[in-house]
């Protein structure tokens, strides 16, 4: 039975089920949040489930304790290749280290969408599923939902989403045209972006390779070269319009989570509102860290819709 009490579909049940990576990119001040989303995974999740964790290496501390039975916690140097040096600046007072590729800086941000795309090649799962700190489960997941009847893993597609009036998304549309090699797609585009979001590792692979035939150099050159980019508008571009049926996945309206952006803290009221506004097939709330509010302020909400969905 699924959390609401109706029955599993097939491709529900652990026989049709991909073997899945939880990938989280963090850092020191997020920590706190990181905790909950292990201990949500811990309750919610299978026991199959594997989850890296990505810190700079000065976090790692911070983060050690989080490792436990599939969970390991590794610094970005580990992920990233061997011509991206990292420059320790922290111990000049900075916020946080500088990592160069071919003496040239990567800004902090791109850093981690570079950690993001080259995962595909650091783990071994079926499905890769990126979950910011932000977010933690409510309901069971399973990973039968990431596939439909057809074996064809989902991929989160909101079309004709995104318009003049947000110009920030344009522009990682725009970048992806160029760095894919496809024609500018006329407004309104989709929008691929939401904060639990699955990518076939297969066609994790392939993009890196598309991007590497179209670089003098290297995919990491070409990526890290480019000023506006957000890797999910990466990947949903890729998989719909390059691979299209090939890639054998499904776009989707309905997102794995529910999302809370807002710059302004909730009251347990308003929390439970929003869990109860909850789309069935999300299993994780996402609460900015920009909305104030930090995690024991709401986890023994959460806890209580822990037990709950247990099995």
């Amino acid at each position: 039975m699924t959390n609401d009490g109706a029955p599993l579909t097939a491709s529900e049940t652990d026989a049709e089920a991909p073997s899945v990576a939880f990938v989280t990119v963090s850092y020191g001040p997020d920590r706190n949040r990181c905790g909950l989303l292990c201990r949500s995974l811990d309750a919610l999740a299978p026991q199959s489930f594997e989850h890296l964790i990505v810190v700079d290496r000065g976090d790692l501390p911070l983060f050690r304790d989080l490792e436990a039975g599939r969970r390991r916690v590794v610094a970005t140097e580990e992920v990233l290749p061997r011509r991206v040096r990292r420059v320790a600046t922290r111990r000049l007072g900075l916020r946080s280290n500088i990592f160069i590729q071919f003496g040239m800086p990567i800004r902090g941000w791109l850093v981690q969408q570079l950690v993001k795309l080259t995962i595909s090649r650091v783990v071994s799962a079926d499905v890769i599923v990126h979950a910011d700190s932000d977010v933690a489960l409510v309901r069971r997941f399973r990973p039968g939902s990431l596939v439909d009847g057809e074996g064809r893993t989902r991929l989160y597609c909101e079309p004709e989403a995104i318009d003049k009036g947000l110009p920030g998304h344009v522009k990682w549309h725009r970048t992806a045209e160029a760095l894919l090699g496809l024609t500018e797609r006329s407004l309104p585009l989709p929008d691929f972006i939401t904060s639990l979001v699955p990518w076939k590792r297969e066609n994790a692979l392939a993009l890196l390779d598309h991007l590497d035939s179209r670089s003098s150099r290297s995919w990491m050159i070409a990526v890290a070269n480019a000023w506006d980019l957000s890797e999910y508008v990466l990947y949903g571009r890729f998989v719909t319009d390059v691979l299209g049926d090939r890639g054998r996945q499904f776009a989707t309206t309905s997102s794995l989570c529910k999302d809370y952006w807002a710059a302004v803290p909730l009251s347990e009221p308003e929390i439970e509102e929003l869990l109860e506004t909850m789309a069935p097939e999300e299993v994780g709330l996402s609460i900015t860290a920009k909305a104030g509010m930090e995690p024991p302020s709401y986890e023994p909400l959460l806890r209580r819709r822990w037990t709950a969905a247990a099995p």
